[in-house]
């Protein structure tokens, strides 16, 4: 497991994060997709997973937060298919432009944490 000091850099994606889980908490209402209940309580869950996970990586940022908060990226991306609401097309944009976000989020932490000097394993 690799850790890094957080830096500047770091704070910023984890602060991107937090910005990006927080908004797809507020993306049912936003986009106007309330009365589809699957991708709705699909947003908010993964949304404030997401957060949980910033969180975490504000404090002390860990590979595994990371690879965690990609998961969950992919997970917005595939779940309309998944789910059955890709015919709800608010929604469905929502979800996989969210998860894309969180997933090139994710991966930018990620090569930090394996390319920089300040990053180790523990």
């Amino acid at each position: 497991m690799r850790t890094i000091e957080n830096q500047l850099e770091d704070l910023f994606l984890n602060g991107w994060n937090l910005l990006l889980g927080a908004s797809l908490i507020a993306a049912p209402w936003y986009f106007n997709f309330t009365s589809e209940a699957v991708a709705s309580w699909n947003a908010w869950t993964f949304g404030a997973t997401v957060i949980a996970l910033a969180v975490l990586a504000l404090m002390q940022t860990y590979d595994w937060e990371e690879y965690a908060i990609a998961a969950a990226g992919l997970w917005a991306c595939v779940a309309p298919w998944v789910l059955g609401f890709q015919e709800a097309t608010a929604a469905t944009w929502a979800h996989v432009g969210f998860g894309v976000a969180l997933i090139v989020s994710a991966g930018s932490e990620l090569w930090r944490l394996r390319d920089s000097s300040a990053a180790h394993e523990v």
